[in-house]
């Protein structure tokens, strides 16, 4: 089997070796784990970094197989137990985001070495959720955009293309374009930095 990248595309894969699967089948039931990984793959889709995002109840039944009282019973488990919040929840749409900093039972450096076996090598890259990204450094941060849009690893000319791109660009017009490339499925780092240049060009003087 080919090395996976451990933040996957659609589902950070550390996740899954938080331990919080077994923690909440035994808190919550079997459903818990099925409807938390669903949301957190909805929330993959569509935010670049963990934001509110909708969905509706009955997608939910299609997608986990489950009845609308089991989902909306682990919905209001898993807000109390502040995994996620939830909005709207009158309405047939609602919003939700995943709680950060996310608690988990395994602490980072069990999350690591868990992830460094033989088909996913644990690196330097940031868990999405488990962190709270106030505390970073501008290059930590932009580092933490390249991550969630193309995944954990990158060469040492990226890197400083990446540090280029925090010391060059104003944070505020940084997010979004990289945003602007998550919604738009771009696929290399020249899309960001071409886009970041005519900002700048087009900016009044």
């Amino acid at each position: 089997m080919s090395e996976r990248d451990p933040l996957w595309v659609s589902f950070p894969r550390w996740l899954e070796e938080s331990g919080l699967p077994e923690f909440l089948v035994s808190q919550l039931g079997m459903e818990s784990w099925l409807i938390f990984r669903k949301l957190v793959e909805l929330d993959c889709d569509f935010n670049l970094t963990p934001q509110w995002f909708p969905f509706q109840v009955n997608d939910l039944t299609r997608w986990t197989g489950l009845a609308v009282s089991p989902i909306e019973r682990t919905l209001t488990d898993l807000e109390k137990g502040e995994w996620i919040e939830r909005a709207n929840t009158d309405q047939d749409v609602q919003t939700c985001r995943i709680c950060t900093p996310l608690e988990v039972p395994l602490n980072e450096a069990a999350i690591r070495e868990n992830l460094s076996g033989k088909e996913v090598h644990g690196g330097a890259f940031i868990l999405r959720y488990y962190q709270n990204q106030e505390g970073l450094s501008n290059v930590e941060r932009i580092v933490y955009l390249y991550q969630m849009l193309f995944g954990a690893r990158f060469s040492p000319r990226i890197a400083e293309d990446l540090e280029e791109i925090a010391n060059s660009y104003n944070m505020g017009v940084i997010y979004d374009i990289f945003n602007e490339a998550h919604l738009k499925k771009a696929k290399s780092l020249a899309w960001i930095k071409s886009h970041l240049k005519k900002v700048v060009e087009t900016e009044p003087d």
